[in-house]
């Protein structure tokens, strides 16, 4: 048995050196196994190594965003193995497929601004250029000296007319987060560019337009679909709406797109006009032609407290608290002659042409034009938002007229973005007899009036509401022309 194990032994020497087999005596050495999203790249033998090379080779990445240290591609893993096999790659073979496969990275911040429907994220270099950079943003809305005397609590107290800011926020949840950026991805270097990104949702050059000889603020902003406050807000170098224009001129009409909502409840008071009554009073001693005016009408005066909400410097809520007569309004008195004219061959002669026009106002007083006819955010609003005189209060047909749609199943509170009713909500719709059409939005769901019906000026039609896509109590005023076309009320049936 010795004599065999012995030839067996010496058979596997021979064998050994004949083929040049050996075994593998080596210890089990510690490696690391780089992955890149899951995927295997290899085993290095020294982690800091590649660290190292990434750090060293990427200098321009180091001099475009001015940081001191580049970082692994961030699906980047290695993890520490101890094992036999010897089949190790190089920390630059590692580099060099990374190269080819991902972006590296660099410590930043990560800005996510959160509403209750969707997250924005915005990567910055810098942490503190977050909060000057908001407040420069939020100022494109509120005036900076008013925003610093509320954050200052040095506000002039109102004796008479003027405003009071009661608080200011943003409407989203914002929060900051360090984290490693990766270098592929918009990074926002400075407080300027984040301004403007916070504003407009991107860094990429706004459209440009050359100011012609006669051109002002308000034909500006409308011809390219802009309201006036979004020309401004955009060209802060433009104080107000009566800045003059020189041809030559270069204005930003890009077209703001926030990404936050600053909102500023205020209390205002302000003095508004009380209008003016016409009486009529009838002459039988004076001919049609013959008719005047005895007594020019008078506004009268109204100081008005009123609680109002603005969002991006936006009226979306306005209630009336308050209201102290301050003069009286003097009647307008036209004498009318009724008097019988001799017929000619073409009959009776016809009236004279009263100055001015018949339109009545759809609303009681107090009220508030909260938001004009013309562009906001794009779109045309094509009417006048008129608030103040609260839920509930009565609207008055402004024609005579024949009223042709009526949509009264809202509910008489909608929200921001409903479809109901086209967005009107609850709305009647009157074809006057001049042709023109008026629309009456956001009503309650109690209508007075219906399809068919022939109404008069004064004539009652509803309650004012907050149905359809509404962000608070009023009524949307619309006149739109014979042919179709929406027209300013504010240009021309009435002076406001």
């Amino acid at each position: 048995m010795k004599k065999n194990s012995l030839i067996l032994i010496i058979c596997l020497v021979v064998f050994i050196f004949a083929t040049g087999f050996k075994f593998n005596l080596e210890q089990p050495k510690d490696v690391y196994k780089v992955y890149l999203e899951g995927e295997t790249i290899g085993y290095i033998e020294n982690k800091e190594d590649l660290l190292k090379l990434i750090n060293n080779k990427q200098k321009s990445i180091k001099k475009k965003y001015g940081v001191d240290k580049v970082y692994p591609p961030s699906g980047l893993k290695m993890i520490k193995y101890t094992t036999y096999n010897q089949n190790l790659k190089s920390a630059e073979d590692v580099y060099k497929i990374l190269v080819k496969k991902s972006k590296f990275t660099i410590k930043g911040y990560v800005v996510s601004i959160k509403n209750d429907k969707k997250v924005k994220y915005i990567n910055i270099l810098n942490k503190a250029d977050l909060k000057p950079a908001l407040k420069s943003a939020a100022s494109a809305f509120i005036p900076k000296e008013k925003m610093q005397s509320f954050i200052d609590e040095t506000q002039t107290e109102v004796t008479d007319t003027g405003t009071t800011i009661e608080n200011i926020y943003f409407e989203e949840k914002i929060t900051i987060k360090e984290e490693y950026l990766n270098v592929n991805d918009l990074i926002i270097t400075n407080k300027n560019d984040l301004t403007k990104y916070l504003l407009f949702g991107t860094l990429e050059k706004q459209a440009d337009y050359v100011v012609k000889d006669g051109d002002t603020v308000e034909t500006v902003a409308y011809n390219n679909k802009l309201s006036n406050e979004e020309l401004l807000i955009a060209n802060p170098k433009l104080t107000s709406v009566n800045s003059l224009l020189s041809a030559g001129q270069v204005l930003n009409i890009g077209l703001i797109n926030p990404m936050f909502t600053v909102v500023e409840e205020a209390e205002v008071i302000e003095d508004i006009p009380a209008a003016f009554d016409t009486v009529e009073e009838k002459d039988e001693n004076k001919t049609p032609s013959e008719s005047y005016v005895k007594q020019e009408g008078v506004n009268g005066t109204n100081r008005v407290t009123e609680k109002v909400l603005y969002k991006n410097g936006q009226i979306m809520n306005l209630v009336v608290s308050n209201t102290k007569e301050l003069t009286k309004p003097i009647p307008k008195i036209y004498v009318k002659g009724t008097k019988k004219t001799v017929t000619w061959a073409g009959g009776e002669a016809a009236p004279a042409t009263v100055s001015g026009t018949s339109w009545g106002w759809p609303t009681i007083s107090p009220y508030i034009i909260t938001s004009r006819f013309g562009y906001r955010w794009g779109k045309l609003h094509a009417g006048i938002d008129i608030s103040g005189s609260g839920f509930g209060s009565p609207i008055y047909s402004a024609t005579d007229g024949v009223v042709y749609e009526i949509e009264s199943s809202c509910a008489s509170n909608g929200y921001y973005g409903s479809g109901c009713g086209g967005g009107y909500g609850n709305v009647v719709k009157v074809r006057a007899t001049n042709g023109y059409t008026i629309y009456y939005g956001h009503l309650t769901n109690v209508v007075k009036v219906r399809v068919g019906q022939t109404v008069t000026k004064g004539q009652h039609l509803g309650y004012m509401g907050n149905s359809g896509s509404s962000t608070g109590t009023h009524l949307h005023f619309q006149i739109n022309s014979p042919s179709g076309g929406a027209v300013n009320p504010c240009a021309g049936a009435y002076s406001c």
